[in-house]
């Protein structure tokens, strides 16, 4: 892709820092096509820049320090991970380390750390657009899904219209999401078809008076954003449990979903000046919104004109310059780059994150505690990931459990077993018992406690190639 070629000449060529002298001609006409200012010292000033932020030298000499690359012989076993755990065993103690030509100073470390996001970053950014491009009709198959999780919501929410809405009994949905990635897809599908079925003319009414019957998520977090579809106000407001539980006690019906995001995510970003994360989720309500993922630095990767009718006039005027990814911080106004974006590095180093990650962690704690039913959809439970199995086994271990133990759905791709599959079927599949996620889940959850579904996702939520209210059910309740 021209945009790629475009960035690792950029940032690929001599040095990092102040110290760059030796940009060469070709990073200077890449950077000329990414910078509306021509002039060759405006250019190597925001090469400079961009060196200083994103130092992509010192993230290839710590991936050659990772185990996985040391010597010939093993370069075919990097392992990402190891990625991970070197820049933030090094980033966290404020050191540096020494590298096979000379030694990472903690400030080339977390240049290191803000390439590595960068370049993440403009993975899902560019895997988001090849999707809009190339697989719509699967987007819309994880549409229809979010939009049969809100009518199985809605449903239940008439069928408790008996009971007091400021209870969690009726504002709180039964099912919760805890997605370890890092993109917001999953919830943007959510977020759209909620919103279809809040404005639908056919939203049941319930209570005296009667009021629509709305459908909101709760992040643990309370992270307001960018409004979406309009200008004005500027800042728009998410909903949780306090606002839910106040809004139906003066004669509101509102029913939330937990969706939690415990490593962070893409879209948010947090601010430089004030500290405040501001979540941005593009300027379209579709689900098939271009602007959903924020770009990376570099004009190349986004193909569309500048929407005028988009952004604030501060960012569209850093856009316009070259800077795509410019974002004002909701609270204080604050220009905020890709560099500023709030995720957390999935390492072995469990130290205390972020105030604002260990809120989030807190709630999958309590949503972990009280699920009857867990569904391991993409997630293989690594023997690495501590936290979130300790998680697991001290809520399935726990003595209110014996008599009604916590059950088990692994979702997979596992060719010549695309069915359902209980428990006593997988201790007689030699394969399938020795499967590690499926393995770690039996060891957590006890082996009659656990079911498998070979046919992968989608497919787990279809009949006959289309979501239906049967699977989604057959999924969720077993």
């Amino acid at each position: 892709m021209d945009a790629f070629g475009d960035l690792l000449v950029i940032l690929g060529d001599g040095e990092a820092g102040q110290q760059v002298t030796n940009i060469s001609e070709p990073a200077l006409d890449a950077m000329k096509r990414n910078w509306t200012d021509v002039g060759s010292d405006a250019l190597r000033n925001r090469i400079r820049e961009m060196r200083n932020l994103y130092d992509w030298k010192a993230l290839m000499a710590a991936v050659r320090a990772c185990p996985g690359n040391r010597y010939p012989e093993t370069q075919d076993k990097f392992k990402l991970n190891d990625l991970f755990n070197i820049l933030e065993l090094h980033g966290q103690s404020g050191h540096g380390f020494h590298v096979e030509d000379g030694f990472l100073t903690p400030q080339r470390v977390n240049g290191a750390k803000n390439a590595l996001k960068m370049l993440l970053q403009a993975m899902f950014y560019v895997d988001w657009q090849l999707c809009l491009s190339e697989k719509r009709n699967q987007l819309n198959l994880y549409y229809d899904f979010a939009a049969a999780l809100g009518q199985r919501m809605r449903d239940q929410g008439v069928s408790l219209a008996h009971e007091r809405y400021e209870s969690r009994k009726f504002y709180l949905g039964d099912v919760s999401f805890a997605s370890m990635n890092y993109d917001p897809i999953g919830l943007w599908c959510q977020y759209v078809a909620n919103r279809d079925l809040n404005n639908n003319p056919a939203v049941p009414h319930i209570g005296s008076p009667a009021s629509p019957l709305q459908l909101f998520h709760d992040h643990a977090h309370f992270i307001p954003g960018a409004r979406i579809g309009k200008k004005e106000p500027r800042i728009w407001h998410p909903m949780n449990e306090s606002s839910v539980q106040r809004l139906n006690e003066i004669g509101r019906s509102i029913r939330i979903t937990k969706f939690l995001l415990p490593h962070g995510c893409i879209c948010w970003r947090e601010c430089p000046n004030c500290g405040k994360l501001s979540a941005y989720m593009g300027h379209l309500w579709k689900v098939d919104s271009h602007t959903l993922i924020p770009p990376p630095p570099l004009r190349a990767f986004v193909k569309e004109p500048i929407d005028e009718g988009a952004g604030t006039d501060n960012e569209r005027k850093k856009w316009r310059k070259g800077a795509v990814d410019a974002r004002e911080c909701v609270h204080c106004g604050t220009l905020n780059y890709t560099h500023d974006t709030s995720t957390l590095m999935q390492s072995n180093l469990k130290n205390r994150p972020p105030s604002f990650i260990e809120e989030i962690q807190r709630d999958l704690r309590v949503v972990v505690q009280q699920a009857t039913h867990v569904v391991l959809m993409g997630y293989s439970l690594p023997s690495d990931d501590v936290l979130y199995r300790a998680f697991l086994a001290s809520h399935t271990k726990s003595d209110t459990k014996e008599d009604d133990p916590v059950r088990c759905t692994v979702v997979g791709k596992q060719s010549g077993h695309e069915d359902w599959l209980g428990p006593s079927s997988i201790d007689g599949i030699t394969e399938l018992h020795d499967h590690p996620v499926i393995g770690a889940a039996r060891d957590l959850f006890g082996p009659k406690n656990v079911r498998f579904y070979g046919g992968g996702i989608p497919n787990v939520f279809l009949d006959g190639g289309a979501v239906t209210a049967h699977a989604l059910e057959r999924l969720l309740v077993w």
